[in-house]
Parts: C-alpha cells; structure tokens; sequence
C-alpha cells in the first residue's frame, strides 16, 4: 500500500499531480528538483519539504514519481537516486517504462493524458491516467493508487501508450499551433483571437457527439477550389504549405 510519495520534478505536470495526490490524501515526503527556486516554488504551494541537492534526497518513500522533460529522465534518477525496493515510475508518454530497471525492480508509468499549465488549474479526477507496472502486484497497486486520484485511471502497454501520446500530439500540440497561426492571420487584420473562441468552443462540443470525420466543414470538405485558391493566395512559406497539405488530408478522408 502507498502512503508516502516523493516527487522529482516541478514543472506542470509535477504540479498539477503532486496537487492531486496531496488532496486524495496521501503524504508527500518531499519535491526534488535540479533548481532550488523550482523546487521551494512547488514546495512551498504545497507546504511540503523540498530539495535541490541530492545528499538530501529523501528515500523512505514507497512511490517516487519522476515528473521531468523525457531527456531529463536518467539524469534525475542518477542525481535523485530512490531506493531499490522502492516503486519507481515516470509521467512521460512516449518512454518505455524499460529506462527505469536499473534504478529499481518495482517500476511503472503514471501517464496523464492532459495539457497541463501550472497558471490553469485543472479537474485531475476527470483526466484519463494511464499505467503500466512490471508485475500484477506493481500492476495492482499502482492502478489501486492512480484510481483515488482520478475516475479515469486505466492500464495500458507501453505500446499503447505510445500511441495514446501520438494521438495526442496531433489533437492538443499541432492544433495549438494551427490557433496560433490563426492569432496571427487576425492580428494583422487588427481583430482579436478572442472572435475564434465561440467557434473553439462550438467545434469541441461538436465532437463529443459526433465522429470528428461527421462533424469536419469548410472549404476543403465542400471541394470549394475557388475558395482554396483564394485563400492559398494570400499565404505564403510555411503557412501556405500547410494549409495545402491539411487540406489535402481532408479531401482524401473517407467521409
């Protein structure tokens, strides 16, 4: 049973579920963190001890969750080193959970499948939480301990997984970009980002309820090329070739 947890890591993710963890109940030991300021900043929200320095790194815990940048991942292990009995996971999505085995024979992933920002809080009971364990035991208890934490908490392979975070790149990371895009198209018109957000907000309710294939408008569904042509014109470099390639991949979907 997991009753203490140690955190490495304080930046949104880290945040946001040492925030989830503290409020289900559990005890967090301490946050560590490569820089001291990040490290006070997080533990002092949480009114929790903190560290930058691994001589005094905490290692009574029985979870230690590794909340940092994918790259960063061995490196925190090494310099925050957790004890070998110990369970020890990542929030990383794409990750095998392989790269933790040689800091301890209990391992697994603790993957929340949300964008996270530490300015926004967030409902983490309704975010999708997926988890892999080396073992059923580990299995078990790391499910057990994801579950009080949110309602949606699910098992999935390192494959899966993978692919989860694929998909989620294409839904959150390169549609934020296409809304900073339009920011831009606007601004040079003098008119605000704000006038998008009634269409945002329509197109995601939209979704909720329809296949995104059933709910997809516009030029590019409709074969409007005077429209396209139009529009591609007053584009140009990098702008002008995506428009043309997304709008390609939509008229080649079967609707």
């Amino acid at each position: 049973m997991i009753k203490n947890v140690v955190i490495i890591g304080a930046g949104n993710v880290a945040t946001h579920l040492s925030k989830a963890i503290k409020n289900a109940g559990f005890n967090i030991l301490q946050i560590a963190s490569r820089t001291e300021e990040s490290a006070r900043e997080l533990g002092t929200l949480l009114d929790v001890p903190y560290t930058s320095s691994a001589d005094d790194f905490n290692t009574s815990a029985e979870l230690y969750i590794y909340s940092v940048k994918d790259d960063a991942i061995l490196s925190a292990l090494s310099t925050f080193t957790p004890r070998r009995d110990a369970l020890v996971v990542h929030t990383a999505g794409s990750v095998p959970m392989d790269i933790l085995s040689d800091f301890s024979s209990n391992i697994g992933i603790l993957y929340p499948l949300q964008t996270l920002s530490k300015a926004k809080e967030v409902d983490f009971t309704q975010i999708p939480l997926y988890i892999e364990a080396n073992n059923n035991t580990n299995t078990d208890t790391l499910l057990a301990f994801a579950s009080t934490i949110s309602e949606r908490a699910k098992v999935v392979n390192s494959a899966t997984r993978a692919k989860v975070h694929l998909a989620a790149v294409f839904a959150c990371n390169f549609t934020n970009n296409l809304y900073s895009i339009a920011s831009d198209i606007l601004e040079k018109a003098g008119l605000s980002f704000d006038d998008m957000l009634p269409l945002i907000s329509e197109t995601t309710e939209k979704i909720k309820t329809l296949h995104p294939r059933k709910a997809q408008t516009g030029p590019a569904i409709r074969r409007d090329s005077k429209v396209i042509e139009k529009q591609l014109n007053a584009l140009s470099g990098r702008e002008k070739e995506i428009y043309k390639l997304i709008t390609e991949s939509i008229q080649d979907e079967k609707f």
